[in-house]
């Protein structure tokens, strides 16, 4: 009796490997770090998923940091809980659990004034350089503009928004085609990675597991074959991540 053949598809390239070995003290990359952004229904719906799935653990971690701000003022309370629950909705609890206690010491000791007016450096800034954005980067520079004060020191915002400004540029094709390929080349650039390189890149196996878990859905919502992964020479991958890359 013949055995039925087993057709490879893409999604088998995207099985998690076994004993990588992570390193315990890696901190997580920030939030802007990507090469590109994908914004469609799929990764809207993956990430509020995962932040349903991290409630309880992302509640606990709140409410530590409300016991911090208790020592503000009710103002300056109010003020750090609203941008800490804003930075809640766009950074990862891994994300989270690294910076809470830097944005604890930001609260203390940055004037809510020097907030706003570095808001308005950055934003001046990013009106220079993107001087038409469309809906989509407009909407990521107010969440830049915002958040960047926040992550990053005061010698760092230029360098920051200047590799935002690329990242807005890189992703602001959200075609159904533009965001195929970048699918297709996160699958195959993914799966020529050594164990090393993937450690390397994701820093923490639960952000290794998130993105493999979210490319598998994009790949079958783009419908990506094998075929469309193996088709690629390793000059399409480095010409793509020549221009593509962070």
């Amino acid at each position: 009796m013949r055995h039925r053949e087993t057709k490879l598809t893409a999604s088998d390239l995207l099985k998690p490997r076994k004993n990588l070995l992570w390193k315990q003290s890696s901190l997580p990359k920030p939030c802007w770090s990507r090469p590109f952004l994908i914004e469609n229904r799929i990764t809207r719906s993956f990430d509020d998923r995962m932040i349903f799935e991290e409630n309880a653990a992302r509640n606990l971690l709140r409410g530590e940091v409300e016991g911090e701000l208790a020592r503000l003022s009710a103002s300056g309370r109010r003020f750090w809980l609203a941008e800490y629950r804003f930075l809640e909705k766009m950074m990862t609890l891994s994300q989270l659990l690294a910076y809470a206690p830097a944005f604890v010491r930001l609260s203390r000791i940055m004037p809510r004034k020097l907030v706003f007016c570095r808001r308005m450096v950055v934003r001046k800034y990013l009106k220079q350089h993107l001087p038409s954005p469309n809906r989509l980067i407009s909407k990521l520079c107010n969440r830049f503009v915002r958040s960047s004060v926040l992550l990053y020191p005061a010698e760092k915002l230029v360098s920051a928004s200047d590799k935002f400004v690329a990242l807005a540029a890189r992703s602001a094709d959200q075609s159904v085609a533009a965001n195929r390929e970048r699918v297709i080349m996160l699958l195959r650039s993914l799966h020529m990675m050594t164990d090393q390189e993937i450690c390397e890149q994701f820093q923490r196996e639960r952000d290794y597991l998130n993105e493999l878990h979210l490319l598998v859905e994009l790949v079958r919502f783009y419908q990506v074959d094998i075929n469309d992964v193996f088709s690629l020479s390793a000059a399409d991958i480095a010409h793509f991540w020549k221009h593509n890359g962070a």
